[in-house]
């Protein structure tokens, strides 16, 4: 890695350099991503460990369905400290994991937590309106979605069970460190191996965890642990960050709060939101075979960042690609990933975006960052504000 400075350099000469995870490289992401689009769509760079950015709609699509080609084992791109199914396997044992787990995630069977969400978002709407001021991310999008994924994947109703599995999973998504992985595996184990000893089997997804079986076997305690921490990350990162990210664009254009307020709005406006600021930004993958993607020669091993939120700002794919565009007719975004790793979370993840900015405009309006706050970003995988303060007037 040169010693260029990244403030500085100009795009060409940053590009072969830039690192997704370097702070000072973050604000100029797009800018490189618009520059690779146009000149290098398959941007090799130098930064550790080493790895191909593959920028554009057409060639992420095309990777994202040739897992025989590009492997999924290993999609974190500086690594995961534990093995993560069904996100971390490829066909056909990826198949097998989602197959027992895709009932949880109907619009059906999520329907049985619609009251208990909206309880929980009124009620920390309701504590920040008494407070006329909050720090979105921790005071309300962080807590919110750690809670419902808590209800849904533990199936649990101890408060204090509760807190631990919620506190332990959010400083994941805050820290990012092997430590809070490990804390938090530790705690899933935890729930399974009590559930796997209940004298009576419950109908949810972690029962379903506990019974389930892979090439004709039970998964392994490993294997249980690395399914309850992903299904948490997955639901967290692509919900928090949306709401995140939305609040933002709510507060640089107020005029957003009315179509925001208009029934239709999760149907018209939602998957925009989604394209335009992709939450989980990029996954890797791990070339399998000497290959050639869009001109650029690859080696078998060499890793690849295959990024979803400059693929959904291609200008061949969606016109005016960089603006927040509500009327598009039709909006193919991968927002939720392409190909089999199709996000299982996605009915989920809508139905709480959904109720967060009910209980969110039921009672506050006129969204601001106060005097002398900020907006701080988090760099990394996550597209997501890491502190968002905001005022607001009560209605």
């Amino acid at each position: 890695m040169t010693s260029l400075d990244p403030a500085a350099a100009p795009v060409g000469e940053l590009a072969p350099h830039f690192d997704l995870y370097d702070p000072s490289h973050g604000a100029r992401l797009w800018e490189v991503l618009d520059y690779a689009r146009s000149n290098c769509p398959v941007l090799r760079t130098d930064a550790s460990p080493g790895y191909f950015i593959v920028t554009r709609y057409d060639d992420v699509r095309a990777v994202a369905e040739d897992p025989a080609t590009f492997s999924s084992v290993e999609p974190g791109l500086l690594g995961t400290p534990i093995r993560m199914p069904p996100v971390t396997e490829d066909p056909p044992t990826h198949a097998e994991y989602r197959r027992q787990l895709n009932p949880y995630f109907s619009r059906t069977a999520l329907a049985k937590f619609d009251t208990s969400m909206r309880d929980e978002a009124a009620k920390l709407v309701s504590a920040a309106a008494a407070r006329g001021r909050m720090e979105f991310m921790n005071d309300f999008a962080i807590p919110f979605t750690a809670r419902n994924l808590a209800k849904l994947i533990l199936d649990e109703t101890s408060e204090d069970r509760l807190h631990r599995a919620v506190a332990a999973v959010t400083r994941i998504t805050s820290e990012g460190t092997a430590e809070a992985f490990m804390e938090t595996a530790a705690i899933a184990e935890e729930f399974l191996r009590e559930r796997a000893g209940a004298a009576s089997a419950r109908d949810s997804v972690l029962s379903a965890i506990v019974t389930a079986t892979v090439e004709e076997r039970p998964l392994t305690m490993e294997e249980q642990v690395g399914v309850v921490v992903v299904l948490f990350l997955g639901g967290l990162d692509t919900t928090k960050a949306t709401l995140g990210n939305m609040l933002r664009h709510l507060i640089e254009d107020p005029s957003l709060e009315a179509r925001l307020r208009d029934s239709t709005w999760l149907k018209n406006s939602l998957d925009e939101f989604l394209r335009y600021e992709t939450p989980v930004t990029f996954q890797a993958r791990t070339v399998r075979r000497d290959t050639v993607l869009n001109g650029c020669p690859m080696k078998a091993g060499d890793r690849i960042a295959l990024h979803f939120a400059s693929a959904n700002r291609d200008e061949q794919r969606f016109r005016q690609a960089a603006s927040l565009i509500f009327d598009r007719e039709r909006n193919p975004h991968a927002a939720f990933g392409l190909g089999v790793h199709r996000c299982i979370g996605l009915h989920f993840a809508r139905m709480q975006i959904e109720i967060a900015w009910e209980a969110l405009l039921s009672q506050l309006t006129g969204f601001r960052i106060p005097p002398g706050e900020h907006v701080e970003m988090a760099p990394g995988v996550v597209l997501t504000p890491e502190r968002l303060p905001v005022a607001f007037d009560h209605r």
